[in-house]
């Protein structure tokens, strides 16, 4: 393993191998920096921690706002996932975060902590959790708990991942649901790299939306072979498009629509709707049973064939969201669901009502996709996205519609993708127009947001290094996002302010946004060798 490419190494939990430890010291002390998790031993050392040999376990975090790099992250009180480990901190190791034993009790212990020591040129931070676990569990649920039924409602849904039964606590304390609990932690972790980074080369990156954008609705149907539920929803939405708009620019109004092949909706009709940028597949169902994975592959494979021989002009779907949202375990429905070419999953659902008693918030601790993982730690190429936005769980109101995109386009910074459901039994669909159309927030569908992640996620930043003042570093777009992607670079750096930015010997305009305490300068992410001189 060499470091010397790198200005910053994470190291996962249980890495603290003696060797591992002597490299990293002589690395630390001429000048890199390391993020640790968990660590032990002459790791922990060098973290300027001492074991206790506490632990806590599914409990709290509060991070310190009031300095870098905690500022701009929610004052409140968050859940971690997993086990914590108790460290005593020595002298000149700052803590970022403080572990609670609830959600009021603090305790003496780091959550998070940053060794600044003057035998050392570099720095060292320290998780004493597991932040990618525990970000898995906040967003997928307690696997303790998979294949239970728990909340009473047949089938086995993935709220029963999070319900506590017989006096347990839920796996999601539901006075937390308003806070996007995984997106905050990583965004912890985001600021953390940007400070160690400073001291080398300013950290750019990719900003997470089109154009700057705060926040999008995932305008997503399930259509139980209505009427016209489908076609009336979408020949609105067309009506709602601004003159001239893209559709591959997120301009235009779209929206995704699963759809019972039993649908009077005909071929033709689809693939109009398809050429006008529109989504459409198979709504699949068990007929609300729980199922094995053996037997979800076969409805699967029988709800895709009937939407195939209906809908033969339309493409392959790339989403799913199951009738029902029947969910049996853990994970197997991510790996069927890849087996038969789909890539976002949006099962995850705020409801029942009766438990979330009108709370609008992140039942996952996340408005942003991520893969899912497996229980070994393996990532699965199946994007979780979840779905915010219930019309059963808000019953026509539209208090959750207006209070989620506030929290994004506010002070909270809670940015991300809003997941919604509509079954045309009701107005919902047109109150997210409604609403979406009166904050000017993109509505988009599936097929859309997986194309514009997938793109963001193949773009490079290449090249980067400092030379004399100056930044240099080269943009390289995926094709998907081209004219879409932003890309954002902190004003601050080791040497002074961003004075200018150029790309190809010619000045690039940007605006400064600050971003979770961080100023950043926004800029179109287009190809080329950028220069940014810092005075």
């Amino acid at each position: 393993m060499s470091f010397d490419r790198h200005s910053v190494a994470i190291i996962g939990a249980h890495s603290g191998t003696t060797e591992l430890a002597d490299r990293l010291q002589g690395w630390v002390r001429e000048g890199g920096d390391v993020v640790a998790m968990r660590p032990r031993g002459r790791l922990a050392t060098l973290a300027g921690l001492k074991a206790t040999g506490q632990r806590l376990t599914d409990d709290y975090l509060k991070v310190n706002t009031s300095r870098a790099p905690g500022r701009g992250i929610t004052g409140e009180t968050m859940q971690f996932h997993g086990t914590a480990s108790g460290y005593d901190v020595s002298p000149g190791t700052e803590v970022v975060a403080s572990l609670f034993a609830t959600a009021n009790s603090r305790t003496e212990l780091p959550a998070v902590t940053l060794r600044d020591a003057a035998d050392l040129h570099g720095h060292v931070a320290a998780f004493s959790y597991d932040l990618a676990t525990s970000v898995m569990y906040s967003r997928q649920g307690n696997p303790k708990w998979s294949g239970e039924e728990r909340d009473g409602i047949p089938p086995i849904r993935p709220d029963d991942l999070f319900r506590g039964t017989d006096g347990e606590a839920d796996y999601l304390d539901l006075d937390k649901i308003g806070i996007p609990q995984a997106d905050e932690q990583m965004r912890l972790l985001t600021n953390i790299i940007e400070q160690l980074h400073q001291d080398a080369v300013p950290l750019p990156r990719f900003w997470y939306l089109p154009h700057g954008a705060n926040v999008a609705l995932l305008m997503a149907s399930d259509d139980h072979a209505t009427g016209d539920g489908t076609k009336s929803s979408f020949e609105h939405m067309l009506t709602l498009d601004p003159v001239d708009c893209s559709v591959r620019l997120w301009e235009c109004p779209r929206a995704t629509s699963w759809i019972y092949p039993s649908s009077p909706m005909t071929d033709g009709e689809a693939a109009e709707f398809f050429d006008d940028g529109f989504d459409m597949g198979a709504h699949v169902t068990t007929q609300c049973q729980n199922w094995t994975p053996a037997s979800l592959d076969v409805s699967f494979a029988r709800s895709l064939a009937a939407f195939r021989e209906k809908y033969p002009s339309l493409p392959e779907q790339v989403g799913s969201r199951l009738h029902c949202i029947a969910w049996s375990d853990w994970t197997s429905q991510p790996h069927v669901e890849r087996s038969w070419g789909i890539r976002l999953d949006m099962n995850y659902y705020n409801w029942p009502p009766t438990w979330i008693q009108d709370r609008p918030g992140y039942m996952t601790g996340s408005a942003l996709p991520m893969r899912f993982g497996s229980d070994d730690g393996q990532l699965i190429n199946v994007f979780q996205q979840e779905t915010h936005l219930v019309n059963e769980t808000w019953n026509g109101s539209t208090e959750g519609i207006e209070k989620l995109i506030a929290a994004a386009n506010g002070t909270e910074g809670y940015f991300g993708v809003l997941g919604t459901h509509y079954d045309y039994s009701d107005s919902f669909d047109r109150q997210l127009m409604d609403a979406a159309t009166k904050h000017h927030v993109p509505m988009i569908s599936a097929r859309q947001l997986l194309d514009f992640t997938d793109g963001r996620n193949q773009s490079t930043i290449s090249g980067l290094q400092a030379v004399a003042g100056s930044v240099n570093f080269t943009v390289e777009p995926d094709p998907r996002v081209a004219g879409m992607l932003q890309t954002m670079l902190p004003v601050q750096s080791a040497t002074g302010t961003l004075a200018a930015l150029h790309r190809g010997g010619q000045d690039v305009d940007f605006t400064v946004r600050t971003i979770k305490g961080i100023d950043y300068a926004f800029f179109d992410a287009d190809a080329g060798a950028y220069t940014a001189e810092y005075h």
